[in-house]
């Protein structure tokens, strides 16, 4: 009985998981992502990791074994001096980023996780049945 339940549990489709994260450099929220991204994976989950921002010489090991794609390094990261206007960039950025999966990047997924709450309406968008989380770091 145990184990058809257990084959029953292994032939069940998994999602595929797409994250969408500003900048995947070496930071907490970052960490979150990956080991979030790294979890869903072992339990057999499809994960892709789009991002704004990827530099595979800064940024944490594990990330280099996830499939990761950039869409938006050309767009700044700032407004200036002191890092002036660093918020008002990461969410053009992060715009940006959910337009181009959305539009652009004939990306299949079931499950999107975003790391800003800009991503939820915009994932929205997307085909009906598909489930939208946010991640929003404070």
């Amino acid at each position: 009985m145990a184990e058809e339940q257990g084959r029953e549990r292994d032939s069940v489709p998994k999602p595929s998981v797409l994250f969408l994260h500003p900048d995947l450099g070496v930071g907490g929220a970052e960490r979150l992502v990956l080991d979030a991204a790294l979890a869903l994976q072992t339990r057999g989950c499809s994960v892709k990791i789009w991002t704004a921002h990827y530099d595979p010489g800064h940024c944490f090991a594990e990330s280099r074994e996830l499939p990761v794609r950039c869409a938006g390094d050309w767009l700044p990261r700032g407004l200036g001096w002191g890092g002036r206007g660093a918020a008002v960039c990461a969410y053009v950025r992060m715009v940006f980023l959910a337009l181009y999966v959305l539009f652009l990047a004939d990306e299949e997924f079931d499950v999107v996780v975003c790391d800003q709450a800009i991503c939820i309406p915009l994932s929205l968008c997307s085909e009906p049945g598909h489930t939208v989380l946010s991640s929003v770091m404070c």
